[in-house]
Parts: structure tokens; C-alpha cells; sequence
């Protein structure tokens, strides 16, 4: 899929464009433990290049500061999709937490792509909240934190952090291969081509999306992705 970018504006003025843009932030979970940090960092990079070929920004995913990244979207829809397609890609080896925040953006340094705004602050923010939530037993599996603007419809966010954290309960939940199976269904393969990446038989894979609930979360993540 193409990216879409827009024309910087120049320093200092609210990009008119983006009066309502959806921004991501995320980060490695545990990245300080990680073994060897440059191949943390080197298959991170891969992954978001990878990731950045498949959803449409206006900036793309880019690796800021140590593990941390970040990218700016036209829609929550498209936001969603690369949270999606980065976690399933990482995992299991590369567990990943995100925040996204709607609003107002504004271009600080056109030239380096230093932006600013309520949509940035609002998913530092967000993703403060994932690790918050995640520290606790009872939301140990929060992985995802959407922060709407004041513009989103009544009760919008309340609907799209619930089918969030049910989608983290889920996908944080599910062993290495329903994770591989869940991943491929997203990319749009079928059950049969899955098995013979995996070496099983194709009733095996289908009695793990069914066990698993694999089909709802792709149609989960599907519609999700299609938020405006």
C-alpha cells in the first residue's frame, strides 16, 4: 500500500491537515533485558519498514530514541492497522506496547520532522496509561491505550479501548504457533497455505482458530482498521 504524506507546514503553524490526526507512540516491553540490544534494534527497524510498506501514514513509523517509535495517521483506522501488524510481526521474540492519541498536530521543525500538538500529548499520555495498566495482575495483558480528542462521538473511546483490551487478552494469551496462524490470516492467507508454512496438517489449524478464536480477532482487527 502506498504512504500519503503531506506538505510540512512551516515552523510553529498547526499543520491544516492535521486538525485531527490520530498519532502513535510505542515502545519494546522490557527492551533493557533483551540480550542483544542492536538485533533488537536491527529487527525492530525491519519490522516497521515492513509495516510502513503495508499501511498508509501521513509520517511514517520511525525509531526515535532507543527502542521507542512513533508515526502520525489520517485516520484511528490506519493507526490501528500498524499497531496490529507490528505486534503480530514481532511476536513472539519482541513483545511491543502503544499508545494513540487524536488531535491537533503542529509542525515545530519542518526540515528534521519535529512535530508537536494535543495528538502527541494525548499518546504519550496513552501509552503511560498501557504501562500502568500492564504492571497490574488483573490488566497484565494491556498492551494498547487509545486517548480520544473532544471531537470523537460520545462514548467512541469508551467502545474502542473495550474491544482493545479484549483483543490484548487475546492475542497475549495465545501460544507461539496460534500467534504465527493469527498473523497469517491477517495478511490474508488462507488456512491450507498456513498449514504448509508450518508443517501441520490443515484440521490442526483450523481447530486452533476455531479453540482460539482466531476468526473473531481477524474480524475484530479487520473492522477496527477501518475506523475513520
Amino acid at each position: 500500500m502506498s504512504q500519503k504524506k503531506t506538505q510540512a507546514s512551516p515552523p510553529g503553524v498547526t499543520d491544516p491537515h492535521g486538525a485531527d490526526d490520530v498519532v502513535l507512540i510505542g515502545d519494546v516491553v522490557a527492551s533493557r533485558r533483551a540480550p542483544d540490544r542492536l538485533a533488537l534494534h536491527d529487527t525492530l527497524v525491519r519490522v516497521i519498514e515492513h509495516v510502513n510498506g503495508d499501511v498508509t501514514a501521513l509520517d511514517p513509523l520511525v525509531v526515535t530514541v532507543g527502542d521507542e517509535f512513533q508515526g502520525r495517521f489520517a485516520t484511528l483506522g490506519d493507526a490501528l492497522a500498524a499497531c496490529f501488524g507490528l505486534r503480530l510481526r514481532l511476536a513472539p521474540a519482541v513483545d511491543v506496547r502503544f499508545g494513540l492519541g487524536r488531535g491537533a498536530t503542529q509542525t515545530l521543525d519542518a526540515r528534521h520532522g519535529i512535530h508537536d500538538g494535543p495528538a502527541y500529548w494525548a499518546a504519550r499520555s496513552a501509552i503511560e496509561r498501557t504501562k500502568e495498566r500492564a504492571s497490574r495482575a488483573q490488566t497484565r495483558t494491556a498492551r494498547t491505550t487509545y486517548e480520544p480528542s473532544e471531537e470523537d462521538a460520545l462514548g467512541v473511546g469508551v467502545a474502542v479501548q473495550s474491544a482493545l483490551d479484549c483483543l490484548d487478552l487475546v492475542v497475549g494469551s495465545l501460544s507461539t504457533q496460534s500467534t504465527t496462524i493469527l498473523g497469517g490470516l491477517m495478511d490474508g492467507r488462507t488456512q491450507h497455505e498456513i498449514a504448509a508454512d508450518l508443517a501441520v496438517s490443515p484440521s490442526a489449524v483450523s481447530q486452533r482458530v476455531r479453540r482460539d478464536g482466531l476468526g473473531v480477532a481477524v474480524d475484530t482487527m479487520t473492522s477496527l482498521s477501518r475506523m475513520p
